[in-house]
Order: structure tokens, then C-alpha cells, then sequence
């Protein structure tokens, strides 16, 4: 091939249909584009939580705080075929005990079966062999209260999980006995663990206790029914209600007889009444009849429990194991403990209770919140029984009202109904606590159940809304616990919300930011339950926009001086006002003032040491905002702009987001203002690009601000932006870091180019300036300051993708125009000297691409060569002028090259074949030569 081909233009014909086109599948400038349809059933905070929901796990915090949740919405009222699962509640009712009930104290534990330490002597003495049955079960009932003074040790200093650790210890160690024939030891155990449920020494701990240890009870009752069972029936897989006592065998009676002694014979009454429930279930073996009265006796047997805590947990644990028994037949046990409970509820208050838990440090509430769960599970069971829950909430209330410091029942009743039946007595219940409010210490408990119930109800009578949300406030403004406050004020707030006008709402804002400044504490103390507060405002207030119009609203926000709290508390005003928000556009000055403020403070907390997902997160807020801010006023909407800018130059989502609005507005502004408005737009966008630190967003915003301009006609801002475009692009790096990963820019970088270049085509010279098509002449030197290699795709598809646009700037008229905009085919009219300059430029780039041939061949890449060969053949045959021999000799010399490197797919050559036979002369003569050559 000789060494240089100068390139010469075939001038075109604008007439249809002339040169046959190429069949191809896809559009040449069309991008992939990927469209993802958000769920409409997202919230905006789970939108944007995906974006590290598969990095992270779960905070242990966070998944105590989840149970209570799922916990605390559990329904109380379950349906009839759920009904007799009261195991499956009270499971979940187990786990927000052990997650509520902690303590940093330390715990005592007393037994004589803990392993470790020294062997104890009655340990093995009960492990002697002896000869026959009747000296066997002699030993055993001998041994029964044989406790050894020297073996029982007393762990003192024990913390919660060193306790549930040794617990848990004791609970093997009873499986270890039972299967190493060691029965009684076994027993012996469980008789330990029921009497550690009467230590009281650290009350706060009292209800985790109860359930670690009635666990443990609970294993060893199974224990001894799996061997009745088994001694009677063998391996026969027998339910406890298929059992019938006439045909079990004599043994299994006897050894359930001697379990029943053995428990019998324990002197203290509290680990008599704990073993008797364990083994309630054992009675089937010998009378079915005879368990209904057992339990009513035990019933009656816990009144001598001299502890009110200790006996209502035993209640607790006797009604658990009827409901696993019986089932729905179990429910009118949980009436009569609840009446037992209620007859003997003063003993709750009795001096010597008072003074223990005093002791212990704890306040009121704190004790009474001791009894709150075993109260509401035998109200459970009770409002299962009881079909007419109006006529029974009425008779509890009644009690409620008849004895007194009635308020640990009062919150129980008010958690434990359904909300129908509360709302419909809400008067009364309020007019009980308003009548004993001066002596309630759980009255923020009751107030706030209360408030919950009034949330569901779908309409309320205008007047008694007002008169209950008077009455409440009243109550709730008197308290002097600031934390009890918010805790009341947040249900309510949402009630007066759904059924209270926005002044209603207003004033008790008013009053909410005069009571936190009077208490006399830090607002920050409490952040969390403002936040919340707040956010139940957001979520219920029909129209969220009036929120910000309220006089009491940003103050309250305000409220908190921390940065942290601050910023927690702008993130979940944004986030909730969006989730509510549903129109396009926010007109009010006001409110985008608010909103402005409370994006402020976000990006305020973004610094060095701020984790990606927080920045993002920050940026959709931020840009939410600003798209959906609209001034009527164009200047005005310009300068709100310009704010924005000063204020968010930590993010780059936001800049981003704002050179899109401004162009947005230069197009809006085109037709009702004159050239400088378009002109003011494009110089925002010249000078908030460069702020980018992503090499790549900056390219692309300047080809998209370059080409607004060029459309408003502003022709000096166009070339700045493309001029700054040219001088990017060497800059835009191979991989950039997207959502923690490192993606490729060729295939972006490749479209931008395209773009870029189709839009020259339009752009006109600068008169002023020496150089024909200058800023594609500085496009064409940059290329040679790239670092690509020039066997890379993207260098020489760049290079083609120039040379057709050197070629169509050629001819007279160009293919398509900007309305208004002189192109340079009507600046210079396919002037010659115009069209020289381009051809130099075009036979620069021919040249550049036969180097870019040699270096594929040197590199054997002859996919990629034969793939070039064609595309620049079929550009010359395409562009070029065939009548000049240099032209004509590079096209055969393509040719050849490329039948030379036959790749397996030769459709695209066959298909310029095909073009060749219906084209012009000139083609024509070139497929002659062709087939002889």
C-alpha cells in the first residue's frame, strides 16, 4: 500500500432513495438504556435502604427493637382456628419479656448440681448400686429431702448472662441424670429451680427469671411423661388427648403414682405448687376426670403465696400448662386466676412490698410494670373465653372503679381490648384516670393505650374529639416526667390529626415546645421521642404541605441542638414529607423555605468520615427538594437555583440534579423572556460543572448544557461548554467506582462521543477565529493525548465516527439543522478553501486508521482487523469520491485486506456487495474491478 491516500469527498445528491442503505438491526446512535419501574408499594426510606440492605446485617439492637414490635402488634384476639395455640402467643410473648425485663444487677443462684469445683458427697452417694426393686425405690424416697448442708452452694456476683448461662447449665444438667438412670437427682434438680422462683432479691429481673426457670420445669415435666408414656405404650406415637387411663398399664400407674408421692412430699409450699403444675400432664395415666378439679385446687392453693409477685407468675405457669392441655377448654382457668388475682390485688401495694422493691431503688411504676405481662395474659385468655367483651370491659371497669390505686388493672383492660370495644367506653375510662390522676404513677401508660385505641377510629364526633383531646392535654400537661409526656403526646397527636382541625393541632404544638422549655431539661435528652412525635404528625396530617404553614411546626423540629439529633430529625422530615407528598411541584414559599432549611442541615452533616449510603441518601433527599421546588417567576426561580448551589457543594448528586433543572429552565424560559435569561442559565451551568469531582458526570453535563445553549441559540456559551468538553476527555478514567464497584466507562464514554460529534455538525464557526471547524480540529489533537491504545475499539470507532463527520461537513446542505442556528454549510456554502481543510483533516484520520490496521495485524487481533478493513471500506465507497485513483486504490486495497483475514461471519461484506451492484457508476466500476481482482 503506498504510504499516503489523500481523502476526497464525493459531493451528494439530496435526493431519496439514491444509494441503497444497510439492513441493521438496531438504531447506530441509540444507547441501551435500562428503565427500572420503582414498586409502587415502596416507601421512599425502603427505596433507598436497598442500596446496602445486601451488605449489611442485621444491628443486634435492632433486632430486640423488631421483636418488641412484632410483639407489642401482635392481636390479642386471635381467630377461632388460631384459637387453641395459645403455645405459638405465648412464645412471642416470651421473647419481648426476655428482650424487656434486664438488669445490670448482680444475681444469686443456689443449688448443689452446678458442675465444677469439688465432687459432692450426696451426688455420689445417689449413684450406689443396690440389689433389687423394693431397696431401690426405698433409696430413692429416703434421698427425696436429703439435701446435704455441705453440698448446697450459694454463686453469688452472678450477671444476667453468667445467670441464664448457669441456668441453662441446670436444665442439661437434669437431661444428663435422666438419662443416666439418675430420676430422683433429676427431680432434685427441678425442686431447686422452683425454689430459686421465690428469691425476689432483684425484682426487676423477676419475669425473665419466670421464664428461664419455668422452661426448665417445663423439660423435666416432659421427661416424666415421655417415660409414663413410653412404659405404657411403648414407641406408639400417642397425643396426650388419645391417652385413655382404663388402658394404661399397672406399671406405668404405679411409677406415676410414685412421681405423684414424690412431689407430695415436698414441705415447702411454693416448689409443691411449681412441681404439681409440672406434672399435671402425668394425672392422665391414672384419672383424666380428676385434672379439671386439680387445677381448680391449685387455684385456690396459690392464695397462700405470700408474695403477690410470686403467686401471679404461678398463675401465669398453671394457666400455661391447662392451655397446653386442653386447650380452648383451659380458658375459664384464665377467669378464675384473673378474679383470684383481682380479689387479692391490694397485696400489691401491701408496706411489706413496698419497702422490698424500695430497697431494690426501684420507683412505682417501675414495680407495677412487674406484673404488666402476667396481667395481660390472663386477660388474653379471659377475652377469649368471653364473647361479649362490651358487658366484660364494663365489669372490669366498674372493679376498676370500686377499689382502689386501681391503675396497673386500668392499663392492663386498656392494652388488652380490642379497639371497638375501647373507644366506645374512651369517656369513661378518661373519666376514671382524671378522678384518680394526682395518685397514678402509670397514668402516662394508661393515657397512652388509651390514645392508640382512639387512632383506628375511622370517625369521631367533632365535639367529643375536642372534649377528650381537652381533657387529655389537661392531664398530660400536668405531668412532670418529660419522657411520659412525649410518650402520651405521640398517640394522641395523631389522633387529633385525623379528626381535629389544623388549628386544634397547632396549639397543642404551641403547647408541647411551652412544656419542654418549662421543664427545665435539654430538648437533645429526648430527641428520639420528638422525632417520633413528629413523625406521626407527617404520617396522619391530610394535607402534609399545611404542616410547614403552622406557626409551631419548624420551631418544634428546631427544637433539638445536637448535631446528631438535628440531622436524624431533618432525614426523617424529608424522608416521611416525600413518602406523603404525592404532587410533582411545591408552589408555597413557605414551604420550600422550611424545606430548604431542613436540607441545609443535612448537607451540613456530611463530612470526610461519612459512609457512602449516607451521602447518598443526603443527595435524594436534597435533589427531591429542589426538583420539586417551582417559582412562578423565572429570575426568582434562577436565583433559587444560585442558592442552592452555594448551599450544596458537598454533593455532587445535588449539582448534578441542579445543572439539569437549570437547563430545564432555559428551555422553559426560551419563549416568555429575551436571550439573557438563556444566557445567565448556560453561564450557571459553565460554572457549576467544573465543581464535579466524577471526570465523566462533568463531560457528559457539558455536552448537555453546550447543546441547550446551541438550541437557545446562545452560540458563545456552546462553544465554551464543548471547548471545556475537549479538554475533559483525556481526563475520564477507564473504571469509575459506582454502589462499591468498579464499572467500565468505554461503552459511556463511546456514546457521549457520538453525541458530541453529531452536534458539531450543526455548531457554527467562530468568525472570529483563524481555524476552519476549530473546535473539531481541537477534538481531532486531543485524540493524540488520549490514553488509549490504538488497538483499542473505542480509539479506532472514534476515529471512524470523525471521519463521517468530516466527511457529511463537506457537502452544501448537511442532513439535518437547528432552527435559527446558521450551520457552516449556509456560513461558507461549501466554500473550497472550507472544504479543503476538512479533507486534510479527513485524510489525517485515514491515515491514522491504516496505522491503527498495522498495529492490529502486529498484535494479531484479526477479528478487529477484518471488522476495521470493512468499516473504512465502506466509508469510502459510502463518502468518499471513487473517481480519484488514491481513493478507488485504497478501497480495492480494503478489500483485499479483508478477504484476506475471511472471518466466518462474511454477512456485513456480502451486504456491500449487495450496495455496490444497485449504487452509482463509480461504485459499480469499483465491484468490476473487484471481481477481477
Amino acid at each position: 500500500m503506498p504510504t499516503s491516500y489523500p481523502w476526497t469527498t464525493a459531493k451528494k445528491c439530496r435526493r431519496k432513495n439514491y444509494v441503497a442503505s444497510l439492513e441493521v438491526s438496531t438504531h447506530p446512535l441509540k444507547m441501551d438504556n435500562m428503565r427500572i419501574t420503582p414498586s409502587l408499594n415502596k416507601t421512599l426510606m425502603e427505596s433507598l435502604q436497598n442500596w446496602s440492605m445486601p451488605f449489611e446485617e442485621l444491628d443486634p439492637l435492632l433486632r430486640f427493637e423488631k421483636m418488641n414490635v412484632a410483639e407489642e402488634s401482635l392481636p390479642l384476639d386471635i381467630c377461632e382456628d388460631e384459637k387453641e395455640n395459645y403455645l405459638k402467643v405465648w412464645n412471642c410473648k416470651k421473647t419481648s419479656i426476655l428482650n424487656k425485663y434486664t438488669t445490670g444487677e448482680k444475681l444469686t443462684i443456689i443449688s448443689s448440681f452446678l458442675p465444677g469445683g469439688e465432687k459432692i458427697s450426696t451426688f455420689s452417694a445417689l449413684i450406689r448400686q443396690v440389689s433389687n426393686l423394693n431397696e431401690k425405690v426405698k433409696h430413692r424416697l429416703e434421698q427425696l429431702d436429703d439435701f446435704d448442708e455441705a453440698s448446697v452452694r450459694k454463686t453469688m456476683g452472678l450477671s444476667q448472662q453468667e445467670f441464664v448461662t448457669k441456668v441453662h447449665m441446670l436444665d442439661e444438667e437434669i437431661k444428663k441424670a435422666w438419662d443416666s438412670e439418675q430420676r430422683v437427682n433429676a427431680f432434685k434438680i427441678a425442686i431447686q429451680c422452683s425454689k430459686l422462683l421465690s428469691d425476689i432479691s432483684v425484682m426487676q429481673f423477676y419475669p425473665s427469671k419466670f421464664i428461664l426457670l419455668s422452661d426448665v420445669l417445663n423439660n423435666f415435666g416432659s421427661l416424666v411423661f415421655d417415660r409414663l408414656k413410653n412404659k405404657s405404650f411403648g414407641n406408639k406415637n400417642i397425643k396426650f388427648q388419645d391417652i385413655d387411663p382404663s388402658t394404661v398399664l399397672e406399671i406405668a400407674k404405679e411409677t406415676c403414682q410414685n412421681w405423684l408421692f414424690k412431689m407430695a412430699s415436698i414441705r415447702e409450699l411454693l416448689p409443691r405448687v411449681y412441681m404439681e403444675i409440672a406434672l399435671l400432664q402425668c394425672n392422665v395415666f391414672i384419672s383424666r376426670e380428676e385434672m379439671k378439679p386439680t387445677i381448680n385446687r391449685l387455684t385456690n392453693m396459690i392464695r397462700g403465696m405470700g408474695n403477690p409477685l410470686v403467686a401471679i407468675y404461678i398463675r401465669v405457669y398453671l394457666c400455661n400448662i391447662s392451655s397446653k392441655l386442653f386447650g380452648k377448654e383451659s380458658e375459664p382457668y384464665y377467669k378464675d386466676n384473673l378474679s383470684e388475682f383481682i380479689n387479692e390485688y391490694q397485696q400489691i401495694f401491701h408496706p411489706t412490698m413496698l419497702k422490698k422493691y424500695g430497697a431494690q431503688l426501684l420507683t412505682a411504676d417501675q414495680y407495677l410494670n412487674l406484673y404488666v405481662p402476667a396481667v395481660d395474659w390472663l386477660l388474653f385468655g379471659t377475652l377469649n373465653w368471653n364473647h361479649d367483651k362490651l358487658n366484660l370491659l364494663e365489669e372490669l371497669l366498674k372493679k376498676c372503679n370500686e377499689i382502689e390505686n386501681s391503675e396497673l388493672l386500668l392499663c392492663c383492660i386498656i392494652s388488652a381490648f380490642d379497639s371497638s370495644s375501647v373507644i366506645q367506653k374512651s369517656s369513661a375510662i378518661l373519666d376514671i384516670i382524671r378522678k384518680n390522676a394526682d395518685g397514678m404513677v402509670m397514668m402516662h401508660q394508661a393515657l397512652s393505650s388509651l390514645g392508640e385505641h382512639l387512632c383506628h377510629a375511622e370517625s369521631y364526633r367533632q365535639v367529643s374529639a375536642e372534649v377528650l383531646s381537652q381533657t387529655w392535654w389537661k392531664l398530660a400537661s400536668g405531668m412532670k416526667n418529660t419522657a411520659n409526656f412525649l410518650q402520651v403526646l405521640e398517640p394522641w397527636i395523631q389522633f387529633a390529626c385525623i379528626q381535629l382541625s389544623s388549628q386544634h393541632i397547632n396549639v397543642i404544638l404551641r403547647g408541647t415546645i411551652r412544656y419542654l422549655i418549662k421543664s427545665g431539661q435539654p430538648p437533645d435528652n429526648y430527641s428520639m421521642q420528638i422525632q417520633n412525635v413528629v413523625k406521626r404528625i407527617l404520617k396522619h396530617i391530610p394535607d402534609v404541605e399545611e404542616l410547614f404553614l403552622m406557626d409551631a411546626f419548624m420551631p418544634l423540629v428546631e427544637l433539638v441542638q445536637t448535631s446528631a439529633a438535628r440531622t436524624s430529625m431533618a432525614r426523617t422530615v424529608l424522608t416521611v414529607f416525600f413518602e406523603r407528598n404525592k404532587s410533582e411541584r411545591i408552589d408555597d414559599p413557605i414551604v420550600i423555605a422550611s424545606l430548604m432549611r431542613l436540607c441545609r442541615i443535612v448537607h451540613d452533616s456530611i463530612n470526610a468520615v461519612s459512609v457512602e449510603d449516607e451521602s447518598k441518601w443526603s443527595g435524594e433527599l436534597i435533589v427531591r427538594c429542589i426538583q420539586a421546588a417551582r417559582h412562578e417567576d423565572l429570575d426568582t426561580q434562577l436565583n433559587f437555583y444560585v442558592e442552592c448551589r452555594a448551599a450544596f457543594l458537598k454533593l455532587d448528586a445535588v449539582l448534578v440534579a441542579l445543572v439539569h433543572a437549570v437547563n430545564t429552565l432555559s428551555t422553559r424560559g426560551a419563549a416568555s423572556r429575551g436571550r439573557w435569561l438563556q444566557r445567565a442559565c448556560a453561564a450557571y451551568c459553565y460554572i457549576t460543572v467544573p465543581s464535579l469531582q466524577c471526570a465523566l458526570s462533568r463531560a457528559t453535563l457539558y455536552l448537555l448544557s453546550g447543546q441547550v445553549a446551541l438550541l437557545n441559540n446562545c452560540i458563545g456559551q456552546a462553544e465554551a461548554n464543548f471547548k471545556a468538553l475537549v479538554g475533559v476527555i483525556p481526563n475520564i478514567p477507564q473504571y469509575v467506582q459506582e454502589d462499591g464497584q468498579k464499572k467500565p466507562t468505554h461503552d459511556r464514554v463511546a456514546g457521549l462521543i457520538s453525541n458530541f460529534l453529531s452536534t458539531l455538525l450543526v455548531l457554527p464557526d467562530n468568525v472570529d477565529s483563524n481555524s476552519k471547524a476549530y473546535i473539531l480540529s481541537g477534538f481531532i489533537k486531543t485524540l493524540e493525548r488520549v490514553e488509549w491504545r490504538k488497538i483499542d475499539t473505542l480509539y479506532y470507532t472514534t476515529l471512524l465516527r470523525v471521519l463521517d463527520l468530516l466527511c457529511e461537513m463537506t457537502q452544501e446542505q448537511y442532513a439535518y439543522h437547528i432552527d435559527s442556528v446558521i450551520s457552516n454549510d449556509e456560513l461558507y456554502g461549501a466554500e473550497e478553501e472550507f472544504v479543503k481543510c476538512l479533507e486534510n483533516y479527513a485524510t489525517n484520520v485515514c491515515q491514522e486508521l491504516l496505522v491503527v490496521l498495522k498495529a492490529l495485524s502486529d498484535a494479531k487481533e484479526t477479528k478487529k482487523q477484518y471488522s476495521l478493513s470493512l468499516e473504512l471500506f465502506w466509508r469510502i465507497i459510502k463518502r468518499g469520491d471513487l473517481q480519484q485513483s488514491s481513493m478507488s486504490g485504497l478501497a480495492s486495497n480494503l478489500w483485499m485486506l479483508s478477504q484476506k483475514l475471511q472471518d466466518s461471519n462474511a454477512k456485513y461484506a456480502k451486504s456491500i456487495l449487495t450496495v455496490l451492484q444497485g449504487g452509482d457508476p463509480a461504485g459499480r466500476q469499483l465491484l468490476e474491478k473487484l471481481k477481477v481482482q
